[in-house]
């Protein structure tokens, strides 16, 4: 029987011939990367790891030229090469995440493509804003229904205006998303829009400029949800906002305030953990005022720890507003969350908006008989002390903000 024939070991280029040995990079010019040979000077990889293919690599190729550099020379020319190197392999990295990225985006385009030239009608809804480089981004959102009575609800296109922002300029980005997505005008049925002023102008703005440009009529839309938020701002109260807001801000923006008020409330087991900080908006206002409500005995006594005056804090029409105004920011609020998510019919939208008001109007006469028994923090307090007469004016001033801003949707409804 012939003998097996054995693998000979190579000291020089370790275990079987297989390991990169670090001195190749002085010797050779080479780097190692993902287990490859790469030489440094012409980006070759070199096949097979061992000491002799290397070194007759750098041997047939540069050795002439670069055997001149030596010492400290070498070792500089080494790791400029190699900087050189990982910088290319970077940008190479770069722009393969890039094209794929690309790739994605096209992949998603003619998804979208496919799924829109299903639809028997669709509608657009326009949201203008601006970037914090000051570039205005005109967000296109498209709802269509096909034969099926299936929605497609996506997101069409994000188009950056640089330039001015007139009506004209905002119907050329959408005229444009149109013939790139293949949507024929004939089936566009309706627009909704943020309510800006380059938008829903009678003459030269969006609208009136995107009705005279096809041949049908159209139905348009402020966005019902801007309008519920525009309507909630006849409740700023600004007396008892200035006084949650000054209070959570001494509380929160400092570090030692904030950490010695957590503190007394984990002493005195409180249910809540902490104050919110107020935001813009409407959700975040309400949070903020329940969270304030439900701590106030904390607060009070922190302040009166710290040296504060506690004063409104502790006046009673001051609190009685504070109770009203938190009633009905929650009112608000859960409107607000009605109005929100995807595959909603208008018109479940405005009877949404109709029952608030109807409760309104309810509202209104229960506080003139003195009944609160729909006021959760006002019907804690003590009935004998409210002046309910007061808060019927800022529930009629609301019923008749919801009823002016909303009369094209009741009219729609007649129709």
């Amino acid at each position: 029987m012939a003998s097996a024939k054995r693998r000979r070991f190579d000291p020089e280029s370790g275990h079987g011939g297989r390991v990169f040995s670090p001195s190749w990079t002085t010797d050779y010019f080479v780097h190692e990367q993902s287990n490859s040979i790469i030489c440094l000077i012409c980006l070759e990889k070199i096949a097979v790891c061992k000491s002799y293919n290397v070194n007759r690599h750098y041997t047939t190729k540069h050795a002439v030229s670069y055997d001149k550099f030596k010492g400290q020379f070498r070792i500089d020319k080494i790791e400029l090469l190699k900087k050189t190197f990982l910088a290319q392999q970077s940008v190479m990295k770069t722009k393969t995440i890039a094209r794929r990225v690309e790739d994605l985006s096209k992949s998603i385009e003619l998804s979208l493509k496919e799924k829109l030239n299903k639809c028997e009608a669709y509608s657009l809804a326009l949201d203008e804003s601006t970037d914090r480089g000051d570039t205005a981004q005109l967000a296109i959102f498209i709802r269509g229904i096909t034969s099926n009575f299936e929605v497609i609800e996506e997101l069409l296109d994000i188009n950056h205006m640089k330039d001015t922002t007139r009506g004209e300029d905002i119907l050329s980005e959408v005229k444009k998303t149109l013939v790139k997505f293949e949507l024929p005008e004939k089936k566009l049925c309706g627009v909704t829009t943020d309510g800006a002023s380059a938008l829903t102008g009678k003459n030269i703005e969006f609208i009136a400029l995107l009705k005279k440009s096809i041949n049908h009529e159209i139905i348009s839309y402020h966005c019902i949800i801007h309008q519920e938020q525009l309507c909630a701002k006849v409740l700023e109260m600004k007396n008892v906002m200035e006084l949650v807001i000054h209070t959570v801000n001494f509380i929160r923006s400092c570090g030692l305030n904030h950490r010695q008020f957590k503190q007394l409330l984990k002493g005195c087991g409180s249910e809540a953990e902490d104050v919110i900080y107020f935001q813009v908006r409407w959700l975040s206002r309400a949070a903020t005022l329940k969270r304030f409500w439900i701590l106030l005995p904390e607060i009070v006594l922190f302040l009166k720890i710290k040296g504060k005056d506690t004063s409104l804090l502790e006046n009673i029409d001051c609190l009685n507003d504070l109770a009203f105004l938190i009633d009905m920011t929650q009112m608000l609020m859960e409107l607000n969350l009605k109005l929100q998510g995807k595959d909603q019919l208008i018109s479940k939208l405005f009877e949404n908006v109709e029952t608030l008001v109807l409760k309104l109007k309810l509202l209104k006469q229960q506080l003139s008989s003195k009944v609160l028994v729909h006021f959760k923090a006002l019907s804690e307090r003590n009935i004998h002390i409210i002046d309910s007469e007061r808060y019927c004016t800022p529930i009629l001033k609301l019923i008749d903000e919801f009823d002016t801003r909303f009369c094209d949707f009741k009219k729609e409804k007649m129709s």
